[in-house]
């Protein structure tokens, strides 16, 4: 396909149309309960982070979705779980619909619903945001996701209580810019090699007012004017070393003063944390709510990666023609996971924990 001055679209093969978002949106209405639950978590989450609400907050889903029926299946887990704890933690459920890929792979949900390269991203719009309206509605659990387009915020942020940005992406302007127009909290996580200077500069920067490039709820391509974002902090996932331990936490503490950032730090027990293995996400946790205990009041929050069933399954290389139906149910394709009922003791544990702590502080 090229353009009509035969210069233009060279390497494009097709346009293809999206619903408007507010068309979209319209069409997959979410009910006033879920708008309150989704209201109401952002103001707690943003009282956790900034010290002002003495529970932690808790991150719990797999590295990606990939299937709607299991994502639904582990949201009312994790809501009954919740409940359990509630007292001491805030629980939200990670729905990770897009996949940063740095040479190639699988893109995610929304683009990639049938995991077939088929690109039926109208399709896996429509499943990401009915996800998230069973989790918010019917489950009256608070959402988390990384968005990754400039674009996709229009169709579902509506229903995020809480949004990343990732090791890959934390220095990006364009990322600075995206988040500093969000309604909802936005954690940034340290880069891969594990130093914090870009995430820290991007905490200062998404606070100010900017100018960007995007599309309004009509799809419009729009000049974006935001008022600043004040509700980030740093998400510390490790590098080429872990950064969860106390050493690290007090240098990391040391540089947040010294720019002046008040907001607490999450602690992501996957990734560099844990070397890559899901198995050392649990020590990971268990050293991280001890120094809660100890006193270490900056640590807001913990996340886990977590599916159905424990650890990974491949999928193909070239997925054209791949049948998902083949895939065994609740197990995550993209990084390995924890299984839920190996976190539900987990978490139970670490609440107990926390409990005794403020029994011993009256």
């Amino acid at each position: 396909m090229s353009g009509l001055n035969g210069v233009t679209d060279k390497r494009i093969r097709f346009y293809r149309m999206l619903p408007k978002p507010a068309d979209f949106v319209s069409n997959m209405p979410v009910a006033a309960g879920g708008k309150e639950v989704v209201k109401k978590s952002r103001q707690e989450i943003t009282a956790i982070i900034r010290g002002e609400d003495s529970r932690k907050l808790l991150l719990i889903g797999p590295c990606s979705i990939h299937n709607a029926d299991q994502a639904k299946e582990l949201s009312h887990k994790i809501a009954l779980m919740a409940q359990e704890v509630k007292d001491q933690f805030l629980v939200a459920a990670r729905f990770y619909f897009e996949k940063p890929r740095t040479i190639d792979g699988w893109k995610g949900m929304i683009y990639d619903p049938h995991i077939n390269d088929t690109w039926d991203i109208e399709r896996g719009l429509e499943l990401a945001r009915d996800i998230l309206i069973y989790a918010v509605s019917e489950c009256r659990l608070p959402a988390a996701t990384e968005f990754l387009n400039p674009f996709t915020p229009q169709y579902y942020s509506d229903l995020i209580s809480w949004t990343a940005v990732g090791a890959r992406t934390s220095e990006t302007q364009l990322y600075r810019e995206m988040m500093s127009g969000m309604s909802m909290p936005v954690g940034y996580k340290n880069s891969t090699r594990g130093d914090i200077d870009a995430a820290v500069n991007s905490l200062i920067a998404l606070k100010n007012e900017t100018c960007f490039i995007g599309i309004d709820q009509y799809g419009n391509a729009s000049v974006v004017a935001t008022t600043g974002n004040d509700t980030g902090h740093l998400v510390l996932r490790g590098g080429i070393r872990p950064n969860y331990d106390r050493s690290s936490l007090e240098l990391v503490q040391k540089a947040m003063a010294d720019k002046s950032i008040k907001n607490g730090v999450i602690i992501d027990c996957s990734h560099g944390n844990s070397r890559g293995d899901y198995k050392k996400q649990p020590p990971v946790f268990d050293n991280v709510i001890q120094q809660i205990c100890d006193g270490n009041e900056a640590i807001v929050g913990l996340m886990t990666e977590t599916n159905l069933r424990e650890g990974k399954q491949k999928i193909e290389k070239d997925l054209r023609g791949f049948d998902s139906s083949s895939l065994e149910w609740g197990i995550s394709i993209t990084d390995a996971c924890m299984g839920y009922d190996a976190t539900r003791d987990l978490v139970l544990r670490s609440a107990d924990k926390l409990r005794k702590r403020s029994e011993k502080r009256g």
